[in-house]
């Protein structure tokens, strides 16, 4: 490697190691329409981007992987938990671990329940990465909100699709995605997360899914899938909106 790329790439190095969220002011996450309530801006966290690294790079930093198990561990959520101390203005609670990228220490992405701490404030889902180093300390990269079909931020429309209260996912809503995945040969859709619904001539659900192919080596991919669940019990998939995993936007 020239000496020029190799003072480059460890100052890459260096400074995802040096970032920092902590100020009195709170933070500012960077992400489309992040700044809410009670949440404060500070000067924007410059993060480095690896998933496409050159190959001189790609010894040290790699891609995202998908998680095989999206539940979150105990370690998962300390680092989580770590990371959001000092956030102000929401409240941020892991519903799943969607995947990892080894950096100089390891990028994390997890899907999140987050609520502006404010009266009469409704729930949204977010994409949340954090950024742990080798001595294991924890330091937010940024938040990405999701967003429903026909909704912009916080503005719904009448009759138009709302975030759930509850992400669980239960049998009733585990069926529907089987049902509704059947005709999608080549495919397995696992659900991980309820995250909006809508209803109109029955149920429009969005369920955040993890889509595998039958091809064996298949890693899996993310995404945001519209199923129409109508009143007589039919069920399909209108819609696919896959995740654009990545700490930089």
């Amino acid at each position: 490697m020239e000496p020029d790329k190799t003072r480059n790439l460890a100052a890459k190095v260096v400074a995802i190691g040096l970032i920092s969220i902590f100020g009195g002011a709170g933070l500012a996450t960077g992400c489309k329409a992040s700044s809410r309530g009670n949440e404060e801006e500070a000067p924007e966290i410059e993060v480095v981007d690896v998933s496409n690294a050159e190959a001189g790079e790609a010894e040290m930093m790699g891609s995202w992987k998908t998680a095989e198990d999206q539940t979150v561990t105990g370690a998962q959520r300390e680092i989580f938990e770590k990371a959001m101390e000092n956030l102000v203005g929401a409240k941020h609670e892991p519903v799943a671990y969607l995947a990892s990228q080894i950096v100089s220490g390891t990028n994390h992405c997890f899907l999140a329940k987050s609520t502006t701490v404010r009266p009469g404030a409704t729930p949204r889902y977010t994409l949340v990465y954090i950024y742990e180093d080798l001595n294991k300390n924890a330091q937010l990269l940024n938040i990405e909100d999701l967003e429903l079909p026909g909704t912009k931020g916080d503005k719904t429309p009448l009759g138009g699709f709302t975030f759930c209260e509850d992400p669980a996912i239960t049998p009733a809503l585990a069926a529907v995605v089987d049902k509704a995945s059947q005709s999608k040969l080549g495919a397995e859709y696992k659900p991980v997360a309820n995250i909006g619904s809508q209803v109109i001539n029955g149920t429009n659900h969005v369920v955040l899914c993890k889509i595998t192919a039958t091809t064996p080596g298949s890693s899996g991919r993310f995404a945001l899938v519209q199923i129409r669940e109508m009143v007589n019990g039919e069920c399909s998939i209108a819609e696919v909106t896959d995740l654009d995993i990545s700490a930089v936007k």
